[in-house]
C-alpha cells in the first residue's frame, strides 16, 4: 500500500509540474485550451523567426578562404546549439566574389538580441589592470601619452561610464599573456555575493591552467596590504586582475590568492538571459573572421498554414484509431492506455514549454511515433495480465505480477531506442535534433506512465477487469 501511495503522489506530482509549466506568463496569446501549449515555442517551419546575413571579411593573406569560411559556420552552429537555439538554420553561400552567412533563427521576434549572440566575437583575455578614469581617456592627451608609455590601452566596461588601462604582458613579462584560452566549461550561476543577479563561472582548457595560476601568482596581492596606507593601497591597484571580453573589460579586482584550479567568474550585472548567452558564446570560442551585418529582418513560416494542418490532422487521426483500438480490445485496460497516453502527452507538453524546447515538423513527428511506444508497452503488461489471470492468479496478484516480470523487458527496449535518439541529438543539427529531443522526452514519459502511472489506475480499477478463461480479447 505504501508503494502504491508512492507512485500516486509521484504521479500527481509530475502532472501538477507539467501543468504549471504551460501556464507560466510569457507565452503567446490564446484562448480556451490552446493556451496550454501557448509557451512551447516553435520552429522556422511552423512560426517563422529571424533572419540574419553576414559578410565573411578574410584577410587577404589568407591561403585556404573556404576553411576560414567553415569555421566560422562550425563556430556559430556551437554557439546557438550551445544557447539552446538547436533548430537554428545556418547556411553558407557565395556570391559576388564573398562569402556570406545566412542565420535564421525560429520563434525569434527580436533582431537585436540575436545579434548580440551571433556578432559577438568571443575573444576573452586576461591582462593586468594599471589605472582607471571615470571619463573617455581616449579624449585626454595626458591619458593617451600614458599609455603608449606603459605599453598598454584603455578599455570601457561593459556600462562605458568606466575605463581602464589594461597591458597583455603581465609586469611587462612576456611569458605571461593569455589571450583567448580555449574554455572548457562556462555555466550562468546566481551570484554567491548575495547581489540579485548572475554570474558566468568558468573553467579553463587545462593547458591553460598552469599559465593562469602563474598570472594570479603574479598578480596576487595580500588583504592586509589592499587594506593598509594609501602608498600600499595605490601600488595594489596596479596590479588587478583585468577580464576582457569583445574589448571590452567585464571584471576588475584583485587577487586575493592564486588560483591553481583554472576556475574564475565574470560578473556584471548580468540577467539570466545575458548570462546563459555569454557562457554559450564562452563556449564556443572565438570567430575566426570579421563578420559584417548585411541584413536583418523576420522570416515567414516555411510551410504553409495548410500543410501544418494537414500533418496535425493526420497525427490527431492517428492517435484515435490507436485508441479505439486498445478500447476495444482491452476494455478497460484499454481504458488506462487511453488515460495513459493523454497523461504523457501533458508530461511531453509541459517539458517543452517549461525548458524553452523548440518544437517542429519532425519533432511532432517524434511526439507520434512516442504514442505507438505508449501502447506497446500498455500492450506488453496487458497480455502479462492476461496469462496470470488465466493460469488462476487473482486480478490483483496478477497486476503485480505483470508489471514485475515486465519492467526489464520494457527497459531494455526502451532503452535501445534512447541510445538511437541520442546518437540522432549528438550527431545530428537543426531539426534533427528536435526530432531527438521529443524522442528522449515522449520515451521518458512512456516509460513513466506505463511503469508507475499505469499501474495507479490499473490497482484503482482491478475489479471491473476480466478475462476469458480461454483466451481471446477481454469482455
Amino acid at each position: 500500500m505504501r508503494s502504491d501511495r508512492v507512485r500516486l503522489i509521484l504521479s500527481l506530482a509530475l502532472l501538477v509540474v507539467a501543468i504549471v509549466a504551460m501556464l507560466l506568463p510569457g507565452g503567446r496569446p490564446a484562448q480556451g485550451l490552446a493556451k496550454l501549449l501557448s509557451r512551447i515555442k516553435l520552429g522556422l517551419d511552423l512560426s517563422g523567426g529571424v533572419r540574419l546575413e553576414y559578410k565573411v571579411e578574410i584577410e587577404e593573406r589568407v591561403e585556404n578562404p573556404a576553411s576560414v569560411v567553415d569555421d566560422v559556420w562550425t563556430v556559430l552552429r556551437n554557439r546557438l546549439d550551445s544557447a539552446g537555439y538547436t533548430e537554428a538554420v545556418v547556411r553558407k553561400s557565395f556570391r559576388e566574389n564573398n562569402s556570406f552567412i545566412a542565420i535564421e533563427i525560429p520563434d525569434a521576434t527580436d533582431t537585436t538580441k540575436a545579434e548580440k549572440l551571433v556578432g559577438s566575437t568571443g575573444l576573452l583575455w586576461f591582462g593586468q589592470a594599471i589605472d582607471e578614469r571615470s571619463y573617455d581617456p581616449t579624449t585626454n592627451p595626458d591619458d593617451v601619452n600614458l599609455a603608449i608609455r606603459e605599453g598598454a590601452q584603455w578599455y570601457p566596461n561593459k556600462n562605458g561610464n568606466t575605463w581602464y588601462l589594461v597591458k597583455k604582458e603581465i609586469n611587462n613579462r612576456k611569458d605571461l599573456v593569455l589571450s583567448g584560452p580555449r574554455i572548457s566549461e562556462a555555466v550562468p550561476m546566481v551570484d554567491q555575493q548575495g547581489v540579485a543577479n548572475y554570474v558566468v563561472s568558468f573553467t579553463l582548457d587545462k593547458q591553460y591552467v598552469e599559465i593562469f595560476k602563474n598570472i594570479t601568482k603574479e598578480l596576487y596581492v595580500p588583504e592586509q596590504v589592499i587594506n593598509s596606507g594609501t602608498t600600499q593601497y595605490q601600488v595594489a591597484l596596479k596590479k588587478r586582475l583585468a577580464i576582457v571580453l569583445d574589448d571590452k573589460v567585464q571584471f576588475v579586482g584583485f587577487v586575493v590568492s592564486p588560483i591553481e584550479d583554472g576556475k574564475g567568474q565574470i560578473r556584471g550585472n548580468f540577467s539570466f538571459d545575458e548570462a546563459k548567452e555569454l557562457a554559450a558564446i564562452l563556449r564556443s570560442g572565438a570567430l575566426p573572421a570579421r563578420l559584417v551585418k548585411t541584413s536583418a529582418n523576420l522570416v515567414s513560416p516555411l510551410l504553409g498554414q495548410d500543410v501544418v494542418m494537414q500533418c496535425l490532422y493526420a497525427g490527431l487521426v492517428g492517435t484515435a484509431l490507436v485508441m479505439i483500438y486498445v478500447l476495444a480490445f482491452y476494455g478497460v485496460m484499454g481504458f488506462v492506455a487511453v488515460i495513459g497516453i493523454l497523461y504523457a502527452l501533458v508530461l511531453i507538453f509541459g517539458f517543452l514549454a517549461g525548458t524553452g524546447s523548440i518544437l517542429t515538423l519532425p519533432g511532432i513527428a517524434g511526439i507520434i511515433f512516442t504514442i505507438g511506444t505508449l501502447v506497446d508497452g500498455n500492450v506488453i503488461i496487458y497480455e502479462r495480465i492476461k496469462e496470470e489471470i488465466r493460469a488462476g492468479k487473482t486480478t490483483k496478484t496478477a497486476i503485480e505480477l505483470a508489471f514485475s516480470r515486465s519492467f526489464w523487458t520494457l527497459f531494455d527496449a526502451n532503452l535501445t531506442t534512447i541510445i538511437a535518439a541520442l546518437s540522432l541529438y549528438y550527431f545530428g543539427t537543426g531539426t534533427i535534433k528536435g526530432f531527438a529531443i521529443t524522442t528522449i522526452v515522449g520515451i521518458l514519459a512512456a516509460m513513466f506512465m506505463n511503469l508507475v502511472f499505469s499501474k495507479v489506475l490499473l490497482d484503482g480499477l482491478s475489479g471491473a477487469i476480466k478475462v476469458r478463461k480461454t483466451g481471446g480479447a477481454q469482455k
